[in-house]
């Protein structure tokens, strides 16, 4: 499961604590903001504060249907740097509708932030161990895209920028 005393760095460029929390080992949930996973998806009515869904990559949206209106957020889990799902899942759950915020958590970094960005996430929370800090600057590092993404509905050249 994640590390939610990481902190949260938006595609704007801020950074923030987190300020959700997991269910208890003993199934309480906990006032405020929780995150629950897909099993603990029964539980989302218990919930008195913003509401976020933790999808791993067995929890494709593409096979699994979520409550997205009833959510705030949804994070989405990258178990390692070759697996690429989660790009996926973004783009899908943005297809889907889903409106809410996307955070990208696991396997994050720096060289990877604008792809994320593009694929539609707002949030990501870099890997323990990386300087979020530099993860920030490196959101600067593409300005005009060349190709639309779910993010970027023209690109530089499509519209003369």
């Amino acid at each position: 499961m994640l590390n939610l005393a990481l902190p949260v760095l938006f595609k704007d460029g801020t950074i923030q604590d987190n300020t959700y929390q997991a269910v208890a080992e003993d199934g309480t949930v906990p006032q405020g903001d929780v995150v629950l996973t897909t099993a603990q998806l029964e539980q989302l009515s218990q919930v008195q504060g913003k509401k976020a869904l933790y999808i791993t990559v067995n929890d494709s949206p593409e096979t699994h249907h979520y409550p997205l209106e009833q959510l705030d957020s949804i994070f989405i889990e990258f178990a390692g740097f070759n697996d690429g799902r989660g790009y996926s899942f973004a783009a899908l759950l943005r297809r889907q509708g889903y409106q809410g915020e996307l955070r990208a958590v696991g396997d994050i970094f720096k060289d990877v932030l604008n792809y994320l960005k593009r694929s539609g996430f707002d949030s990501f929370v870099v890997k323990e161990g990386k300087d979020v800090q530099e993860a920030a600057a490196g959101l600067k590092d593409f300005t005009n895209p060349y190709q639309i993404s779910t993010a970027v509905p023209q690109a530089g050249y499509q519209t003369g920028a």
